[in-house]
C-alpha cells in the first residue's frame, strides 16, 4: 500500500492504525535490545550481523567486533536475532543466524572499559535450531531497600554455580535446553543439553543422544518461537516455557514440486518399482503452518555433586489458549517475605521438637499476551493472560511436591494493543509484583489547538498488578509520542523494528517517592545510575526533589553503617551520585534556565568531585607512606598529588579571604548579612529582579570542606601528609638528578603557594570539635546540596576570621603569581600557565599526555592514563600500582570509563 493511501485518513483530523501495520508484532521483526548495569544499550544493526553499543544518556556509540567466521563472510550471517548481558556487565552473549549454513553464538568478555569487549569463545548452531533466548544462571543475590533505607539481599534466584563463570542457559527452536558455562579449574568451554519436551537426564561425562522433536504423519517440523526462562526465589528450579509453530520440511514439499507440470495423461511407463509408503504422504494444510494453541512447561534441575555437573528435566502439563498468535511471553516473580525475628521459637521448649514448617515461597506466574487478527479486516484482539505455578504436596507421594497450575487472571485491552510488556522492578518493592506494558492506540485526534505540532500521542504506558492485571492507582500513565507522518504506521514508534536505524527512548512511570531507594539499590549493586539521574535532570523536576532524593540516600547510608550492612557502598559512591545528578541537570538545563544557575549546578558538581578526590589523594598517601617517610619510587606520583592538594587548598583559602570582605565579621548575632557597598548608578539599569541575589557570603559551595566533619578531617589528613612529605624530602640528600628535580619542584609549589601549611593544619584542627556539634540533620543537608547551610555560617565566620587575621597566609603570594607578573609585563605569550582540568590526570593528578592513549569517564567527564608503566629510573612502585588499580574499572568519582577516543 502506497504512502497517500495511509495517510488519507488524516484528512479529518484523525490518524488510525491498521491491521498490518500491528502484524509486526507477532513476526520475527523485532530488533533484540539489552541495557547493561553499566547503561549501556546493546542492540543489533538493522543490516549486518554486528552489534553496536550505545552509552545512554548520550549519543556516543561503539562497534562490538563479531567473531572471525562472520568477519571472513559478512555477507552470509544475518544481525543477531538474541542479545543478552549478565548482570554484572561482565559477558555478553548474542546468536548470529546464517543464511546457508549453521547459525553462531558467540560469548565476550568485558575489559576494563565498558566499551571493549573481547571474543571469548563462539560456537555453532545448526539450521532449525537455533537459540531463542537465554539467561544467566548463578548470578549474585540481588539487593533490595525497605522503606526506611535499610539495605538487604533478596535470596538466591535458580541454581547454584560454585565452580562456573558465567554459566549460561539457551532455549534452542528445537525445544532444547543448553547450558554453556566456564569451569573455573578447568579451562575449555562445555556445554550440556537436555530436551524439553520428554523427560531427559545428562551429566558432563555422557555423550549427548538424539532429541529433535518430530511428528507424526504429515512431514512436519515444530520449532519453537517464544520461549521464556524463569528463576524461582530461594529454588534451584528452572522454569521454561514454549510455544511452537509447524513447519513443513524440504521432504514434504519434493512432491508437490514435481507434479507442478503434471497434465494428468498417463504414460504408461512401467515403474522399476513400488513406490514406498512414505512417498504417498498426504498434501500440507493450511493449518500444518500455524502455531500451536498450547503453552508447553518444563522443569530443569541443574546439580552440582561436588565433580561433575548434570542436567535433569521434568515436562509439566502444557497450558491450553484459543488465541492463535503470540505476542509475548515472561516469568513474573517476587521473593518469599523477609523472617520476623520476633516469631523465634523461644517462648516453649515443646515448640523446639516441633518439625520446622518449611517456608512458603510466594508463587510464580506465567504472564503471556495474545493477538487475534481474525479475518485481518480490523484491529487485533489484544488479550494478556496470567497463569500461577506452585507447589503443592503430592496425593501419591506425601514426602514430595507436584506442580500445580491454573488460570488466574485475564484481561481485554481492545481496542488497544499491547505492544510490549516486561517485569517491574523487584529491588525497589519486593513483595509487590507488576508488569509494565507498553499499550499502543488504534487511533485518535490530531491536535488542532497546536497546528505546527510534531508528535501525536499514540500510547501509553502503565503499570498492572499481577495477577488481577489491571491497573496499578499507585503509577501514573505515560504518554508515547509519535511523529505525526508515522503515526500508526509500522508499529517504529512502538518497539524496535529490526530495520529500523535508530532506538526509541521513552520513560517509564516512576514513583518520585521512591527513587531514593532506588539510588540506594544501584549503589549497592554497583549499578550505573544514568536511569534515575536521567529521570531527576528532566526541566519538570525541581531542585528541591534531587536535594531530597540525596538526603534520602545519605539518610539509608547512616541507617546502614549503623547496621553494619554498608559495605558495599561508601561515602565516596554517595558523593558519586552526586556529581552525576547536578551534571546531568546541567546538561540537559533548557535555554530558559539563567546561566549563573548553570555555573552554580557546575560549582555543585566540580565541588563534590573535588571532595571525592580528597578521599583518593588521601588514599594514596595512607597507602605510599613508610615508617620513616615516603616510598621514594613513586616520588613523582605523590609530588603531583602534593601540587593539586596544594592548589586546591589555595582556592579554598582566596574564598574565605573573598568572604571576609563581603561578610561583617565583627557581627554579634548569627545572622551574617554582606557589607553595604556603594551602589553602581551607571548599572542600575542593567538590574536583573528576577534573578534570586546571593543569600550570603557563605553559600559557596567550596566552603563546606570546612564546615562538615568527614570532609574537613580528610582535609587536614591530606594537608598533614602534604606536610610530611614536604619535610622528608627537604632533609633528605638527593642521590640524583631526578630526585633532586622533584626536591625543587616540591619546594617551589609550596613556597609559591604562600601558605604555610602546619598554621593552616593547626587552625582547621581547631575547628573539627564545632563542626561535630553541627546538627546531624543539617550536616546531611548540606551534603546533599553541596555547599553550606544557614547552621553552619556561624561556624565558617569563625574559620573565615582566623584565617583572615592569621599570619599562616602571605596574600601577595597567594593572589599574585610570578607567571602573571611576566606576562602582564612582558606578553611575550598568551599561553595559560596553570594546568586545566581537561589536561590533568582525574585520578594522579598528573599531566595528560595527548598523544598517549587515555580514558574518559562517563560520570564527569575528566580524563585519566591509569593502567601504563609506573616506574622511576627503571624502578616500579608496587604502593603506587596497587593504588592506582583500585581505579582500574573506574574513576575517583565511581564513573565508568571508556576508551578517550569514542
Amino acid at each position: 500500500m502506497s504512502t497517500s493511501e495511509k495517510r488519507k485518513t488524516n484528512d479529518d483530523g484523525r490518524w488510525r492504525a491498521n491491521c498490518w501495520d500491528l502484524h509486526p508484532l507477532v513476526e520475527d521483526l523485532r530488533r533484540p535490545v539489552a541495557w547493561s548495569s553499566s547503561s549501556t544499550i546493546f542492540t543489533a544493526h538493522p543490516t549486518q550481523p554486528v552489534i553496536i553499543g550505545r552509552l545512554f544518556p548520550s549519543s556516543k556509540q561503539f562497534l562490538v567486533v563479531s567473531p572471525d567466521p562472520i568477519l571472513r563472510s559478512l555477507a552470509s550471517y544475518g544481525p543477531p536475532t538474541v542479545i543478552s548481558v549478565s548482570p554484572n556487565d561482565n559477558w555478553l552473549f548474542a546468536f548470529f543466524p546464517s543464511h546457508e549454513s549453521d547459525g553462531i553464538a558467540c560469548l565476550w568478555n568485558r575489559g576494563s572499559c565498558v566499551d571493549a569487549w573481547i571474543v571469548k569463545e563462539f560456537w555453532t548452531f545448526s539450521r532449525g535450531a537455533g537459540v531463542i533466548t537465554c539467561a544467566w544462571a548463578g548470578t549474585e543475590r540481588e539487593w533490595s531497600t525497605s522503606a526506611d533505607g535499610s539495605s538487604f539481599r533478596l535470596p538466591f534466584r535458580g541454581p547454584l554455580t560454585p565452580v562456573s563463570n558465567p554459566t549460561l542457559l539457551l532455549v534452542t527452536q528445537a525445544h532444547q535446553l543448553h547450558v554453556c558455562y566456564l569451569c573455573t579449574y578447568v579451562p575449555p568451554f562445555k556445554t550440556l543439553l537436555c530436551s524439553l519436551t520428554h523427560p531427559h537426564s545428562t551429566a558432563e561425562d555422557q555423550l549427548p543422544g538424539t532429541m529433535h522433536d518430530t511428528l507424526a504423519g504429515p512431514k512436519t517440523s515444530r520449532l519453537c518461537i517464544y520461549a521464556a526462562i524463569g528463576f524461582i526465589y530461594g529454588e534451584s528450579s528452572i522454569l521454561v516455557a514454549m510455544r511452537s509453530r509447524r513447519y513443513p520440511t524440504s521432504d514434504s514439499l519434493k512432491p508437490a514440486a514435481y507434479n507442478d507440470l503434471d497434465l494428468g495423461i498417463s504414460l504408461d511407463i512401467p515403474q522399476s518399482q513400488d513406490p514406498s509408503p512414505e512417498e504417498h504422504v498426504p498434501s500440507l494444510e493450511w493449518g500444518a503452518l500455524a502455531e500451536e494453541q498450547t503453552i508447553e512447561l518444563c522443569e530443569v534441575k541443574l546439580r552440582f555433586d561436588g565433580t561433575l555437573m548434570s542436567l535433569i528435566s521434568q515436562p509439566l502439563p502444557p497450558l491450553h489458549h484459543p488465541f492463535p498468535c503470540m505476542s509475548g511471553l515472561t516469568f513474573v516473580c517476587s521473593p518469599p517475605p523477609k523472617p520476623d525475628p520476633s516469631a523465634s521459637p523461644r517462648t516453649s521448649p515443646k515448640r523446639e521438637k516441633q518439625p520446622l514448617r518449611p517456608a512458603e515461597h510466594p508463587p510464580t506466574f506465567l504472564v503471556a499476551s495474545f493477538l487475534d487478527f481474525e479475518e485481518y479486516s480490523t484491529i487485533p484482539k489484544s488479550t494478556v493472560v496470567a497463569y500461577t505455578l506452585g507447589r503443592a504436596q503430592s496425593s501419591t507421594a506425601p514426602t514430595k511436591t507436584a506442580w500445580t497450575i491454573h488460570q488466574v487472571g485475564e484481561r481485554s485491552f481492545f481496542p488497544h494493543v499491547l505492544a510490549l510488556s516486561c517485569p517491574a522492578w523487584v529491588s525497589i518493592n519486593p513483595r509487590k509484583r507488576g508488569l509494565i506494558a507498553l499499550l499502543a492506540g488504534s487511533g485518535g485526534h490530531m491536535s488542532r489547538r497546536k497546528l505546527n505540532a510534531m508528535e501525536v500521542v499514540v500510547g501509553n504506558i502503565v503499570v498492572l498488578r499481577v495477577p488481577d492485571l489491571a491497573d496499578d492507582p499507585e503509577w501514573e500513565q505515560l504518554p508515547i509520542m509519535a511523529p505525526i507522518g508515522r503515526a500508526g504506521m509500522d508499529c517504529k514508534s512502538l518497539h524496535a523494528s529490526k530495520y529500523s536505524t535508530h532506538l526509541n527512548l521513552y520513560y517509564v512511570p516512576r514513583n518520585i517517592s521512591s527513587l531514593s531507594a532506588a539510588l540506594v539499590t544501584s549503589l549497592q549493586s554497583r549499578r550505573s545510575i544514568a536511569d534515575i539521574a536521567h529521570v531527576l535532570a528532566v526541566p519538570a523536576v525541581s531542585m528541591d526533589t534531587i536535594v531530597d532524593t540525596l538526603r534520602g540516600v545519605w539518610s539509608a547510608f547512616e541507617i546502614n553503617v549503623r547496621a553494619g550492612l554498608a559495605g558495599a557502598f561508601s561515602i565516596a559512591d554517595v558523593l558519586g551520585a552526586a556529581v552525576e545528578l547536578y551534571r546531568s541537570v546541567v546538561a540537559l538545563s533548557s535555554l530558559a534556565v539563567y546561566d549563573d544557575e548553570k555555573d552554580l549546578l557546575s560549582l555543585l558538581w566540580r565541588n563534590a568531585h573535588d571532595m571525592c578526590s580528597i578521599i583518593a589523594c588521601l588514599a594514596a598517601f595512607d597507602d605510599c607512606r613508610e615508617p620513616e617517610g615516603y616510598d621514594l619510587e613513586a616520588i613523582w606520583q605523590l609530588v603531583s598529588l602534593s601540587g593539586w592538594a596544594v592548589s586546591f587548598l589555595a582556592k579554598l583559602v582566596e574564598e574565605c579571604l573573598f568572604a571576609a570582605d563581603l561578610a561583617d565579621l565583627t557581627a554579634s548575632t548569627n545572622d551574617l548579612q554582606p557589607k553595604l557597598e556603594p551602589v553602581d548608578d551607571t548599572n542600575i539599569l542593567s538590574l536583573d529582579e528576577s534573578k534570586p541575589p546571593l543569600s550570603s557570603p557563605f553559600d559557596s559551595p567550596i566552603l563546606l570542606h570546612l564546615t562538615h566533619p568527614f570532609i574537613l578531617t580528610n582535609l587536614i589528613a591530606v594537608i598533614t601528609h602534604v606536610n610530611r612529605f614536604y619535610h622528608s624530602l627537604s632533609e633528605l640528600t638527593p642521590k640524583g638528578e631526578n630526585s633532586k628535580i622533584a626536591r625543587d619542584i616540591l619546594m617551589d609549589v609550596i613556597g609559591c603557594s604562600g601558605l604555610n601549611l602546619r598554621g593552616i593544619e593547626d587552625i582547621l584542627k581547631g575547628v573539627v570539635p564545632d563542626a561535630r556539634n553541627i546538627p546531624l540533620d543539617e550536616a546531611r543537608l548540606s551534603l546533599s546540596k553541596c555547599h553550606p547551610v544557614p547552621a553552619q555560617y556561624p561556624l565558617l565566620r569563625k574559620v573565615v576570621h582566623a584565617l583572615y587575621t592569621s599570619t599562616a597566609i602571605d596574600k601577595p603570594r597567594l593572589f599574585i603569581k610570578a607567571a602573571d607578573l611576566v606576562d602582564a609585563f612582558t606578553s611575550l605569550t598568551t599561553i595559560e600557565h596553570s594546568i586545566k582540568e581537561q589536561d590533568r590526570d582525574v585520578v594522579t593528578k598528573g599531566v595528560l599526555i595527548r598523544h598517549n592513549p587515555s580514558l574518559l569517564c562517563l560520570r564527569c567527564g575528566y580524563r585519566s592514563g591509569v593502567g601504563g608503566e609506573v616506574s622511576v629510573a627503571g624502578h616500579v612502585s608496587l604502593r603506587w600500582r596497587t593504588w592506582e588499580k583500585m581505579w582500574a574499572s573506574r574513576c575517583v568519582c565511581g564513573g565508568a570509563w571508556v576508551n578517550g577516543n569514542i
